[in-house]
């Protein structure tokens, strides 16, 4: 194992901003699935009604495209941009777990929302029918919030993107060896246009 493999961080940028963007891409598409479903009367009958995570918890919503741009933060950012892009991570991540706790502690209000827009009546016949999606999307938060916070401890030891993407300058490049020698001749053509000889340095002349 090389110096380097040991100063190198356990959790590096790349890692966290590719976190972030698949979390936050997720969040997006459990809050676009049925959470809840339940039986509304209508005069046609008993019908099904059904609310996605989008309307339950519109705050997932609003996470995910937190979590998306601090990716982007985190991805483009110095080390103080860095931070601020986990900072927003975990408060994306918090956002969304208040709003999918808020919905599994009434999820039949959502579904008596549903339930008025078709029969015009907000009210539902038997229980309301929790999905899995909800509890998914806790775990997506949570997961989340972990990458934030270590996102934000590891900060301090990331190269900044502006240093990292540096090239060195090199000395003696070929460029500037071709430009000395073009000079050079440049130089010997006018010495003999002169009638001087060029390879002669002065030191012959008595």
């Amino acid at each position: 194992m090389t110096g380097d493999d040991v100063r190198r961080p356990a959790v590096t940028r790349s890692r966290v901003v590719l976190a972030a963007l698949v979390l936050g891409a997720l969040l997006g598409a459990v809050s676009a699935v049925p959470w809840a479903s339940g039986a509304a009367g209508t005069v046609l009958g008993e019908q099904t009604v059904e609310v996605s995570g989008g309307s339950a918890a519109p705050g997932v919503v609003g996470a995910a495209f937190v979590v998306g741009a601090a990716a982007l933060a985190v991805a483009i950012g110095r080390r103080a941009g860095a931070s601020v892009g986990g900072v927003a991570m975990v408060v994306g991540a918090v956002v969304a777990v208040v709003a999918v706790v808020g919905f599994l502690g009434d999820p039949e209000s959502a579904l008596r929302q549903a339930a008025a827009e078709l029969s015009g009546v907000p009210e539902l016949v038997g229980d309301a029918r929790v999905t899995l999606w909800p509890y998914v999307t806790l775990v997506l938060a949570l997961l989340a919030a972990a990458v934030g916070l270590s996102g934000l401890v590891a900060a301090r030891t990331w190269t900044t993107a502006g240093r990292r993407f540096e090239r060195p300058a090199r000395r003696g490049s070929a460029v500037d060896r071709a430009s000395d020698e073009r000079t050079r001749a440049m130089d010997d053509w006018d010495a003999l246009g002169r009638g001087e000889d060029p390879t002669d340095d002065g030191e012959s002349r008595v």
